[in-house]
């Protein structure tokens, strides 16, 4: 497209070009420079932000934080996303003008059929304005697709294609031809070209109807008409998916002699796969799953953000790792982004988005803690958000707590202050009388009490502290309180790091066998993102008091014909590889007899099952999906752009409430969230504090007691076909052996 331009003097002037449709959905209007700079304007106050220009980024970590998606996760949105045209937008620059002709060109996609808006506006010495065009863009053809945005492998679907005819002089009887291409992901059902009879200026819908082969990614369907070597090429696109949520699997282990295999089980996709076995003569070789797993972890509120974001920061030094300084840098940058975004003007961090309640926050000291590591080596988070933090802290801990619980959160906000400086003296006193009198007995031997004795200890009370480290003994769990934010792996990390930094001869003296109390929660898969994050500051810590002569170790799969694969062998740290999909299982070799508690072993899958899974799960939570029609009848088989009531049920089969669970409903392949009937954000739904809402999924946070939690919403189609209903799942985030799940389905859609 060319675009003429001269101006009656010398000037300087802006073109630009837009789509009307764009025009028409943000309802803009070409400038007019007078009449804005003299327009009439009432006393007021306008604010405004230019960090989008300043931080491209801005604008995207700002749409992602609501969520706390980083947007490096493939797990956090639905990552076979479709290839989609761009906008049709052009831009000049600024460009010199005078009473001589001139022109621009434009490159108009050829996908593109409709009305370009020209607008032009330029200013001289003398004065300013503007000038706008429409130019009408249309080929021989114009084809009007219509696709679902997304399937699952085994939907069928109909799509519909309009194709109206602009060839001049084609006549009322012109035979079209139009041809169908698809991609891998797709296959054509029926014939591939069609011919159509349409009259000149007149347009004419087919129907094609399509099979969703088993591989994922964004599916393509090409559409080509024709008429005597005249042809109009159109795409619609289309993501596939599998109809379960991506998981990740950690098994983790020792080994004192010979050998030790793993098995093998899972059938994953290749799209996303990780499949990955380490073997560490330390027990910081376990970090490696850890890490894995917070990198894969599929929600985002503060304190998981954080997890990730502080295991990375801890590794960041171990070159046996292969993490680089440069990519934690970033993902620690992109975590204070959000953060701050969710900090109130007190200083406290809430878990989705600011809090206005005041209360003692383990989110906040949690965050501080991250902070204040981040900036000892040499991550300096924004010094405004540090310091309301710091100032929030300060007043948090002066509080009285009501339970165990808080006093342990205020003990741990007394240790992080102190590490930064604060006399926490009265803190600390303060808060022991309150234990001595409402906790007797109990707090010693909590990690509260470690806390404290990490506090006591920077403050040079060394004989207080002494006295008050030794009353903690590492243990499994028994005989002790835990919470969604305190596990046994947690407090007992707790204690080996707090040791390290603060207590160096007593971690010296902890034995194998102890050490293997601490560890014996992440072999059986007992972790979530907080004790994570802990786990791996104590396995660094533990890992560089022991470290010693290496001995030989090997990683080798095993076949289906018993053959052994050797895949990396030698005496260093930490051995990591990746493992094929034709194994069955991973052996770990040791060239000699270990001492200590041995080598240490991983495995790591994580991926999207193959195949959805048949039966209900209810280990500890219950949940279910009903699909109904207007009278609230149970329905396999709508019209289409009908809306469904979708109601989901939820409710735990244990006595006390399951605190921090995700609700994730996966939609069906040709249907859509109804947008007034659901809304993203902090939620208004008795029981959920938080809805997010994708192109592919609802997902819900909240709290499920034994009554049931019930949500209510509508989803249409916008395609006929048959459709995979995928199974409904719940998990609660800090306990992950507490779940639920139920079945899915098939649905039809009709006419």
């Amino acid at each position: 497209m060319h675009i003429g331009y001269k101006t009656d003097r010398p000037s300087k002037i802006v073109i630009f070009a837009v789509d009307q449709g764009i025009l028409q959905v943000t309802n803009y209007k070409t400038p007019n420079p007078l009449a804005y700079l003299f327009r009439k304007c009432a006393l007021g106050v306008e604010t405004a932000q230019i960090v989008d220009l300043i931080i491209p980024e801005f604008s995207l970590l700002r749409s992602l934080s609501a969520f706390g998606g980083d947007g490096e996760g493939a797990q956090r949105l639905n990552p076979f996303k479709r290839i989609t045209e761009k906008p049709v937008v052009f831009w000049s620059g600024i460009i010199d003008a005078d009473a001589t002709a001139r022109e621009v060109v434009y490159d108009v996609p050829d996908f593109f059929d409709g009305t370009l808006k020209i607008m032009a506006v330029g200013v001289s010495n003398e004065t300013a304005a503007s000038t706008e065009r429409d130019a009408l863009i249309r080929g021989p053809f114009v084809i009007t697709p219509s696709a679902p945005v997304l399937t699952a492998p085994g939907d069928e679907f109909e799509a519909g294609v309009t194709v109206a005819n602009n060839v001049e002089g084609s006549g009322a009887d012109a035979e079209i031809e139009l041809r169908v291409e698809t991609s891998a992901q797709l296959s054509i059902l029926g014939a591939s070209t069609q011919k159509l009879r349409i009259a000149e200026g007149r347009e004419q819908s087919a129907k094609l109807r399509f099979h969703v082969n088993d591989t994922l990614g964004s599916g393509e369907i090409k559409f080509v008409a024709s008429r005597n070597g005249i042809e109009t090429r159109r795409r619609a696109t289309l993501s596939v998916r599998p109809p379960v949520p991506y998981a990740t699997d950690v098994r983790s282990g020792n080994f004192k002699k010979g050998n030790a295999d793993v098995p093998i089980t899972r059938e994953i996709y290749s799209e996303f796969a990780k499949r990955e076995a380490a073997v560490a003569a330390v027990p910081l070789g376990l970090a490696h799953g850890l890490y894995a797993f917070l990198k894969d972890f599929p929600h985002g509120c503060s304190e998981q953000l954080t997890s990730g974001a502080f295991c990375r920061l801890l590794l960041s030094d171990e070159a046996d790792f292969g993490l680089s300084r440069a990519e934690a840098n970033t993902q620690i940058e992109k975590t204070f982004g959000i953060l701050r975004r969710r900090q109130n003007d007190q200083g406290a961090f809430g878990y989705w988005a600011p809090e206005t309640d005041e209360k003692i926050s383990f989110n906040s000291v949690y965050v501080m803690d991250f902070l204040s590591a981040a900036k000892t080596v040499g991550f300096a988070p924004p010094a405004d958000m540090f310091a309301s933090g710091l100032r929030y802290l300060q007043k948090m801990v002066a509080r009285e707590p009501p339970t165990l619980a808080e006093a342990r959160t205020i003990a741990y906000g007394i240790y992080v202050l102190t590490r930064e400086g604060v006399v926490t003296t009265n803190y600390v006193l303060n808060l022991q009388d309150y234990l001595d009198q409402h906790q007797t007995d109990i707090w010693q031997n909590d990690v509260t009490g470690v806390y404290l004795a990490g506090a006591l200890k920077l403050l040079h009370k060394d004989k207080e502290a002494e006295d008050l480290i030794a009353a903690f003994k590492i243990a499994e769990g028994s005989g002790r309180e835990y919470d969604d934010f305190c596990q046994p792996l947690g407090a007992n990390a707790q204690y080996i790091a707090i040791l390290a930094r603060a207590f160096p001869e007593r971690l010296k003296k902890i034995s194998g066998g102890e050490f293997e109390q601490v560890l014996k929660p992440i072999g059986r898969g007992e972790f979530n993102t907080l004790s994570a994050a802990y786990a791996v500051s104590a396995l660094k810590s533990y890992s560089h008091m022991i470290a010693q002569k290496l001995p030989q170790l090997s990683i080798a799969e095993i076949h289906r014909d018993k053959r052994e694969v050797g895949l990396t062998s030698g005496a260093k740290l930490l051995q990591r590889t990746a493992f094929s999909k034709e194994a069955i299982a991973i052996r770990f070799k040791s060239a000699g007899t270990l001492s200590g508690p041995g080598a240490f072993f991983q495995v790591v899958e994580a991926g999207y099952d193959r195949h959805a899974p048949a039966q209900p799960v209810t280990a500890g939570l219950e949940v279910q999906r009903e699909l109904l029609d207007k009278n609230d009848k149970p329905v396999t088989r709508t019209k289409l752009g009908e809306p469904i009531h979708v109601r989901l049920h939820a409710r735990t089969v244990r006595d006390q409430p399951v605190t921090n669970v995700a609700i994730v409903d996966l939609l069906p392949g040709g249907f859509e969230v109804v947008g007034s009937s659901l809304q993203p954000g902090v939620s208004t739904i008795s029981g959920v504090d938080y809805v997010d809402v994708r192109e592919d999924r609802a997902v819900f946070y909240g709290t499920v007691s034994g009554s049931a939690l019930e949500i209510n919403y509508q989803i249409k189609s916008t395609n006929r076909g048959e459709f995979t209903v995928p199974p409904i799942f719940a998990e609660a985030m800090y306990e992950r052996n507490i779940k639920g799940r139920g079945v899915g389905g098939k649905i039809s859609v009709t006419e």
